[in-house]
Order: structure tokens, then C-alpha cells, then sequence
């Protein structure tokens, strides 16, 4: 074979990888705009006006139910919503600016117990980088776990907390080194700008690097939200165009994203409704007791295409946690001394095995065909592109 022949040979076989990695930056990632420092902190600041917007889907966060009745139903009937993101850097701090409509302006109040205050939170991993995976989009799990800085309007102003998580139920507060936090609502706009500012090197937490995984959450007081009731974007990627792309990481995100990779979705379905809906809620199907598995209902919205594919060959590569293993009871089992109920297991979403490994629930389906596995994400990935309680929030 000729030089020419084995070059075209390269090109050919490379063309999808690069068009994949093309069209998953082209979609994925936000540019860190370069500034002169120092960074304000303050929302109302002229900066950030003047830098480019990205924008990005949120999705109501269903796995996590509360004990309240008025939140759950505001939760069923909630829509995605759409978010602007900015981000800049002056080569010491890192900037991330989140912009949400709402209708109303919400805040906690120190005389009422059943007044919640709109907030948003930008959550990072702790590490990252070719070789790791991510970790679990709703607060980390046990192997990866995540940094979480968050903000949420009061009476007197913005209260404000920095804390590291494993998974629901595990936030801990945190010194992530010097976070700055502030909000402000636009009432004429109808709208909150929140933002975030914290180094780019601080707890030894580096990110000098030309992707960093980033996710962002709001909350709508006015819906009753707080806590895990939230409404949350899929791992999003600042592009900091100081540092290089590593093009092995690259190569790993954008699983997806090339022609051929995800397959039919409406084979997809076919397959889900065969085989999932005994246990997850899946689009607008309620089959399932609520909290027997995580829902699927805007599953499309919160995870990556790759995500979703390991997911399915290999389920406790992430394990998800379970949000209140002991919201439901087994009263067909022997009480406890105190005359409690033991947990109904059959809600459990991990299990220990005999040699103590953790493991989920759901079984692997690494026997599926590589076409069903694509078409099952293809699927999965339309979730949420229009929620089950009706069109999407302004």
C-alpha cells in the first residue's frame, strides 16, 4: 500500500473520532472567557454582560421525593427549564455565572417554616481527567465524589455554604478555598443571575485544564424546592483555551456524539417498555412504585450518552445512591425491639455481596447486542426533551 493509500486509510478511520470530538465540544462545553482581573464579586457587575452565553437545559431532579405532599405534586408537574451560563477567568479565578427566568422572587424567612428561597449551586468533581470516570451528576457517589458550592436567597440577603458529597444524604461542609458567592434578582426581567467565583488552584483542587467538568442546579422556592428537589443540567465542560484538550479525555466524553454511535430510538423504546418499566418510571409511564429504582423520566436531560451505555453493560460501575432507603417498610417481616418495621429491601438499589463489594440492584446487560445498547440510549437520551407535566418552564 502506498504512503497516499495508508494516509487516506488514517483519515478514514479517524474521521469519526474527529467528529465526534468536534461535535461534542461544539455542544458540551462553554468557553471561559479570558478578563482582567480581579474577578468582582458581585452579580450586578458590567462584566459579566459583556461575555458570551451559552445555554443549557436543567431537569427536575425526580428521584429525590420529599415528605410533602404540596412539593411532590409541584415536582410531578414541573418542567425543564432553560439556563444561560457565562464563565471568565483572569488567570487566578474562576468565574461561572448561572441566569434563570422566574416568575417570582422567593426567600427564606426566619419567621416561617414553610418558606423556601430560590438558589443555585455549581458542583465540580474532585478529580477528573482521562481514566476517571465522572462521578454520579446528582451529588457524586462513593467513588467519586463531588465539590459543591452553594447559594440561596434570605431575608437578609444570600446565605452561602461550600461542602464536598458522595451522594444524596451526604453533603458535609467544606473549606474548598475561598469560594465567592452572591445572587440578584432582576425584577423587571423577571430573572436571577447567580455567580460563583473561586481559584483556579485551591484545596488541591486544580483546574488548569482544558476541560473541567461542571454541573449547575436551581431551585424555585415558590415550588416548595430545597434539598434534593431541585431542577439539574448533565455534566457540562468549561473550555479554558489557556490550557490544552487532552485528546485522550476528549476522545472519552464524546462517546455519542459521532454518526453511528447512538442508534434508532424508536427501537430504543421498544426495548425500554420490554424491559425497564417494572421498576423505573420511564417518560410518562408510572408503572413502577415510586422509589423502587431511580427515575428515568428526564434521564435525557441529566446524563451523558456515555453515562447511560455504561449504565447498561455494567450497572455498578456508578452506583447510585438511594435517596431514603427507609421510606418504605416491610411489615410482612418480624419488628424491630423498639416495635419498627425493618426496610423493605425490595427498594434497596445496592445490595453488600459475601465478599462485601457493593453492587446495584439492577443486573448488567452486557449480553445486549452493541445495536440494542445504541438504540436503547438513543431513547433514553429524548427523555425529558419535553416533561411528562407539560411544556417546558420560561
Amino acid at each position: 500500500m502506498t504512503v497516499r493509500a495508508l494516509a487516506l486509510a488514517a483519515a478514514l478511520l479517524l474521521a469519526p473520532s474527529a467528529r465526534a470530538s468536534e461535535a461534542f465540544l461544539a455542544a458540551e462545553t462553554l468557553e471561559v472567557r479570558q478578563v482582567e482581573g480581579p474577578l468582582p464579586a458581585d452579580a450586578a457587575a458590567a462584566l459579566w454582560d459583556t461575555l458570551p452565553a451559552a445555554t443549557a437545559t436543567a431537569a427536575p431532579q425526580r428521584t429525590v421525593r420529599l415528605h410533602d405532599r404540596r412539593a411532590n405534586e409541584a415536582l410531578a408537574a414541573a418542567g425543564t427549564r432553560p439556563l444561560r451560563l457565562r464563565a471568565a477567568t483572569d488567570g487566578a479565578d474562576l468565574a461561572v455565572i448561572v441566569e434563570w427566568s422566574d416568575a417570582g422572587e422567593d426567600r427564606v424567612r426566619p419567621d416561617a417554616t414553610d418558606a423556601y428561597g430560590d438558589g443555585a449551586a455549581l458542583e465540580l468533581p474532585l478529580r477528573f481527567g482521562a481514566g476517571r470516570r465522572l462521578p454520579y451528576v446528582g451529588m457524586g457517589d462513593a467513588g467519586e465524589q463531588v465539590a459543591v458550592y452553594l447559594q440561596r436567597a434570605a431575608a437578609a440577603g444570600v446565605v452561602t455554604r461550600q461542602a464536598v458529597a458522595a451522594g444524596y444524604g451526604s453533603l458535609t461542609r467544606a473549606d474548598l478555598g475561598g469560594a465567592r458567592m452572591a445572587m440578584r434578582y432582576d425584577p423587571a426581567a423577571k430573572a436571577w443571575r447567580a455567580i460563583f467565583v473561586r481559584p483556579l488552584v485551591a484545596a488541591g483542587q486544580d483546574l488548569k485544564a482544558g476541560l473541567v467538568p461542571f454541573s449547575v442546579a436551581v431551585w424555585d422556592g415558590g415550588r416548595q424546592e430545597r434539598g434534593g428537589n431541585k431542577a439539574l443540567t448533565r455534566w457540562k465542560f468549561l473550555r479554558l483555551p489557556a490550557y490544552p484538550l487532552d485528546p485522550a479525555y476528549v476522545a472519552e466524553l464524546s462517546w455519542g456524539h459521532a454518526p453511528g454511535d447512538l442508534g434508532s430510538a424508536a427501537k430504543g423504546k421498544a426495548l425500554v417498555e420490554g424491559m425497564c418499566l417494572p421498576c423505573h418510571a420511564v417518560g410518562e409511564s408510572r408503572l413502577a412504585p415510586p422509589g423502587l429504582a431511580p427515575d428515568l423520566s428526564a434521564i435525557g436531560v441529566t446524563s451523558t450518552p456515555g453515562y447511560l451505555r455504561e449504565s447498561i453493560l455494567t450497572a455498578s460501575a456508578v452506583l447510585v445512591p438511594g435517596p431514603n432507603p427507609q421510606q418504605h417498610q416491610d411489615r410482612s417481616a418480624k419488628r424491630d425491639g423498639r416495635g419498627a418495621w425493618p426496610s423493605d429491601e425490595g427498594y434497596a438499589w445496592q445490595r453488600t455481596e459475601k465478599d462485601g463489594r457493593r453492587v446495584s440492584a439492577m443486573p448488567d446487560f452486557d449480553s445486549m447486542s452493541r445495536d440494542d445498547v445504541a438504540d436503547v440510549v438513543a431513547y433514553l437520551m429524548t427523555l425529558g426533551e419535553e416533561p411528562p407535566g407539560g411544556r417546558t418552564q420560561p
